[in-house]
């Protein structure tokens, strides 16, 4: 499990003694391999939803093409950085950052055509903090 420790309640589980029950919350939905329809796939993620990636990324069967794309303010925000890239490289993926202020990327059909241009026929699975959700829908 990672925790970001970004304000009150998330810094409070370092002083959480061994065997404390706590109570655990999403992410929801069908996030893992198993709803795969397809060969290859392209994961997205930003800020928190880095984290299920980087599982999703260790439980994908070895023959699945991989296409990593993490977005972030700095290099420094995206967690796991060198494990993901690591897990990806090992795979023979691709990994890319986009690394910026969200209105310094434009992240579009153009920008994820150009990134994944097979991306119509991969699985995708995206994963990012609630408050970046941005309802739009993408013609590829």
């Amino acid at each position: 499990m990672t925790i970001k420790g970004l304000g009150d309640q998330s810094r409070a589980i370092t002083a959480l003694k061994p065997g404390t029950r706590v109570a655990i919350e999403g992410p929801y939905g069908a996030f893992t391999h198993h709803v795969r329809a397809t060969e290859s796939v392209v994961l997205i993620g930003a800020g928190v939803g880095i984290t299920p990636l980087r599982a999703l990324l260790e439980d994908l069967p070895a023959s699945i093409d991989v296409t990593l794309i993490v977005r972030a303010s700095t290099s420094e925000d995206i967690v796991h950085r060198d494990e993901l890239a690591a897990l990806v490289t090992h795979r023979g993926g691709q990994f890319h950052e986009l690394i910026g202020a969200r209105h310094e990327i434009l992240f579009d059909a153009r920008l994820l055509g150009g990134l994944v241009p097979d991306i119509a026929h991969r699985d995708v699975y995206i994963c990012g903090p609630g408050d970046s959700a941005r309802t739009s829908s993408l013609r590829l």
